[in-house]
Formats: structure tokens, sequence, C-alpha cells
């Protein structure tokens, strides 16, 4: 005949489950998790420039907004273009870089995406503008502009050495008509007659 189950034995390791402290909903992770994520997440930014990462620091600190805190970059910019009147209508590449900080991305890898062409106008705005000794966020800025020309134009030989090197396999290809020896005989006709006559 079978034994009946103990119930005291059967109720202590229900009891000691229940013994453990439940962790609420704020405390989910490890304390290894959340160093990272504080470590990771608020102060570096991770993009992809023209297929490669780009890392970029976040100056601004965990509990603040990131959304208030103004990039030195901008923030330089923005001042320079107020002190010049009309400078932004006259100075579109310019007020398009001051745009992309404002809207795209504060510390200026928009830059990389951009044409070569634009940007070198934009530095070309930049340079008339800017005083003999920029401040260090001008200076950052400069710096970030001829660093995205630099790297698209390396991007573009890259291209090119890959592209074909053959004019066949171009579209604007030459075709070249042979040359019979009839047209050979009457060239070199033509250029003893001419050699004779001098």
């Amino acid at each position: 005949m079978p034994r009946p189950p103990n119930t005291s034995r059967a109720a202590a390791p229900a009891a000691k489950r229940d013994d453990k402290p439940q962790r609420g909903p704020e405390k989910q992770g490890s304390w290894l998790g959340d160093a990272m994520r504080t470590l990771f997440v608020r102060q570096v930014n991770v993009r992809r420039v023209d297929g490669k990462l780009a890392v970029a620091l976040d100056k601004s600190s965990p509990q603040q907004p990131k959304a208030s805190a103004a990039s030195p970059m901008r923030a330089e910019l923005k001042a320079l273009l107020d002190a010049a009147p009309e400078s932004r209508a006259l100075l579109r590449y310019l007020a398009a870089v001051e745009h992309g900080l404002k809207h795209k991305d504060p510390t200026g890898l928009f830059l990389f995406e951009i044409e070569p062409e634009r940007l070198r106008q934009a530095l070309r705005q930049f340079d008339g503008l800017v005083p003999a000794k920029p401040s260090p966020g001008l200076a950052a800025l400069r710096a970030r502009i001829v660093d995205a020309i630099g790297s698209r134009e390396q991007k573009q030989k890259r291209l090119d050495m890959l592209a074909p090197r053959s004019d066949l396999m171009r579209d604007n290809r030459v075709e070249v008509a042979e040359a019979r020896p009839s047209d050979f005989d009457r060239v070199n006709e033509q250029w003893k007659a001419g050699s004779s006559a001098r």
C-alpha cells in the first residue's frame, strides 16, 4: 500500500521558495548591466558613416536630456552667423551646416554624407567669415569639415580604382576603323610628295 504524502515535507520547499525576496521592476537588470549601460549608452554615440563605425563621446551628463545640451560647434557658428547681417541668406552652404548641427547631429558626423563639392563651398564660406584666431568650437568644426572632405575623396579614389580600366567596358568608348592598304599607300604618297617639295 502506498504511503500518504507527508504534508510537512511537501510544504517546506514551497516555503523556502517564498522566503527569497522578490525583485521589483526597477531592479530587473544586474549591477554589471547597469554599469555597462551607464558607460556605453549614455556617454558614447556610435553611428555608421560610409560603411564604417564612427564613435563620438556624449558630453552631456546622464541627468540632462540630450536635446537641451547645445553643441559648442553649433553655438559658436550660430553666434558667428548672427553677427553678420543677412549671412544665412548669402552663405547658404554654411547655413545648411548650422541646420545640420541643430537637427541632424551636434557632433557633425552628418558632414561625412555630403558631397565634397558642397563641403568645399561651405569651407570657403567658413574661412571667409571666421576670425584669424578661431574659438575651439569653430576650430573643431573646420577640422571636421576638412576631415569629411578628405574621407569622401578617399572613398571616390577607391571607387575609381575598382572601375574597369578598358575603354571597351565604358559607355563612351571610341570606335576604331581599320585602315586598308590603299589608304596607307595614299597617305604614304602624300607624305613623300610633301617631303620632296621641301
